[in-house]
C-alpha cells in the first residue's frame, strides 16, 4: 500500500497524473462509495479522507461537533486531496472555492428505504438507528422520522437539510421548511456538478474525468442493497408516512433534474 500511494505522488509530481483536488458531499444512500474507492486508487490512501475517517486525528477520535466546528481550509483538511463525508453545504462550502465539489441525489422515497433496509443489516450494537431499523418494523421507524432527532435527521428531507446547511453548521439558525428549501435550490448552482444516483454510471464518468481520472475504470456500486421492497409494492400507510417525509426533498430533486435538463 505505501508503495502504492509513493507511486501515485511521484507521478502526480511528474504530471502523469493531473489530478484535482475535490470534496465530495456524500448523501447517505445516495451513490459514489464506489467513486470514492476509485479515488483511492488514482489520489493514493494518504490523499483521500471519507466517512468517519475525518473524525480522527493523531490524539484519537473526535467527536463529530468538535470536529466541526474546527477550521480546516488551514488546517490538516487543507493538504487532503480528495475529501468526502456525510457533512452538509456549510461544511463543505469552505473548500468549494479551491475543489471540486460534487454530490448526488436520489429519489427521496428510494433514498429511505434503501436507508431503512441497509440499517436492518448492519450491525445493531454500532448506531441507535441500526438497532431502531431492526426492532422496529417499516411504518414504526417511519413515524420516528417525524419525532425522533437521530431518525429526523437521516429521514425527514435529509437532502434539502444537508444542501441547505447539514451537518458541520454553525449558524444554529432554525430555519422554516419553506427557507430551508429556498436555500438548498440556491445552493444547487454552487456545486461543480450534481449527479444523480438514477444515472450513476453516466455521473461517475463525468464526475472522475472532470477531475482528471481519464483511465477506464471499471463500474460497481458499493453499499447497495438489492432485493429490498420498492415504493410501489408497499402499503398504502408506508407510503403516506414516506411522501409525508419527503415533501421537500422531492420538489429539490424535480428542480435539480430541471437544471440538468436545461443544460442538455
Amino acid at each position: 500500500m505505501k508503495i502504492r500511494n509513493a507511486f501515485f505522488r511521484i507521478a502526480k509530481r511528474l504530471g502523469f497524473l493531473n489530478l484535482k483536488p475535490a470534496v465530495f458531499m456524500h448523501l447517505q444512500k445516495t451513490a459514489g462509495t464506489s467513486i470514492v474507492d476509485i479515488a483511492r486508487q488514482f489520489y493514493g490512501n494518504d490523499n483521500v479522507i471519507s466517512h468517519g475517517a475525518y473524525l480522527r486525528d493523531a490524539n484519537g477520535l473526535l467527536s463529530s461537533e468538535k470536529f466541526f466546528q474546527m477550521d480546516h481550509t488551514q488546517g490538516r483538511l487543507a493538504s487532503i486531496q480528495f475529501i468526502s463525508g456525510h457533512f452538509g453545504y456549510d461544511f463543505a462550502k469552505q473548500f468549494m472555492g479551491s475543489h471540486y465539489s460534487f454530490t448526488f441525489l436520489r429519489n427521496p422515497v428510494e433514498r429511505v428505504l434503501s436507508f431503512y433496509y441497509f440499517c436492518r443489516i448492519r450491525d445493531p450494537n454500532q448506531f441507535k438507528h441500526y438497532e431502531l431499523a431492526q426492532r422496529l418494523s417499516l411504518d414504526e421507524f417511519l413515524e420516528l422520522g417525524f419525532t425522533d432527532p437521530d431518525i429526523k435527521a437521516r429521514i425527514w428531507n435529509h437532502q434539502v437539510c444537508q444542501i441547505a446547511t447539514g451537518w458541520g453548521s454553525s449558524s444554529g439558525v432554525v430555519l422554516k421548511d419553506e427557507e430551508l428549501l429556498a436555500l438548498a435550490i440556491q445552493h444547487l448552482d454552487d456545486f461543480s456538478y450534481i449527479g444523480f444516483t438514477e444515472t450513476y454510471g453516466k455521473d461517475q464518468d463525468k464526475i472522475l474525468k472532470d477531475i482528471g481520472i481519464t483511465i477506464p475504470v471499471g463500474k460497481h456500486k458499493s453499499n447497495a442493497n438489492p432485493g429490498r421492497p420498492l415504493f410501489d409494492g408497499l402499503p398504502q400507510s408506508s407510503k403516506n408516512l414516506l411522501l409525508g417525509l419527503t415533501e421537500l426533498d422531492r420538489i429539490l430533486y424535480e428542480k435539480a433534474w430541471s437544471k440538468r435538463n436545461l443544460l442538455n
